[in-house]
């Protein structure tokens, strides 16, 4: 018993022995932080000006009035990149199947370069007041803009 208990104790300081040489204790192998960019952190948003990208639309709102209901309404939300870096739109959706989003730009926005959100209202079963919804996600802060249709839409019984 005594024979099996030191060929442990030797084994487990061995093993012990190995692992701290070959573990690399020091820093060496760490990576420094000045290669990690984060643009916009909770920290750096409001105090630090960075070198973002900024979408502005001419308008977020656009109100159709009385729409015909079966017809379809094609609405260009118009933007321009105020910021100082590329802007990218990863995606466009919408808050319904009857609102497609049809054309946005796929290549990056150059800082002061324009483009356009191009979306398709379908009336069909949709008599009454109706608000839509486009939502296009950016890497700016913040990443998602909300632009709104209104529309009133009438069927053959509300025509007067």
């Amino acid at each position: 018993m005594k024979r099996w208990h030191s060929t442990f104790t030797l084994f487990a300081w061995v093993a012990f022995v190995f692992c701290t040489i070959g573990c690399d204790w020091g820093e060496s192998g760490s990576v420094s932080t000045d290669l990690i960019h984060i643009p916009a952190t909770a920290s750096t948003v409001a105090s630090t000006p960075a070198v973002l990208p900024a979408i502005a639309f001419t308008d977020t709102l656009v109100e159709l009035g009385i729409v015909s209901e079966g017809t379809q309404v094609d609405v260009v939300f118009s933007f321009q990149n105020t910021g100082s870096a590329p802007l990218i739109l990863s995606d466009v959706s919408t808050s319904c199947g009857c609102t497609l989003a049809e054309q946005w730009p796929r290549e990056p926005i150059q800082p002061g370069g324009n483009g356009e959100v191009a979306v398709r209202f379908d009336s069909r079963g949709r008599v009454g007041a109706n608000r839509k919804e486009v939502f296009v996600v950016t890497n700016a802060v913040p990443s998602t803009t909300t632009l709104v249709l209104n529309a009133e839409v009438i069927g053959p019984s509300t025509k007067e």
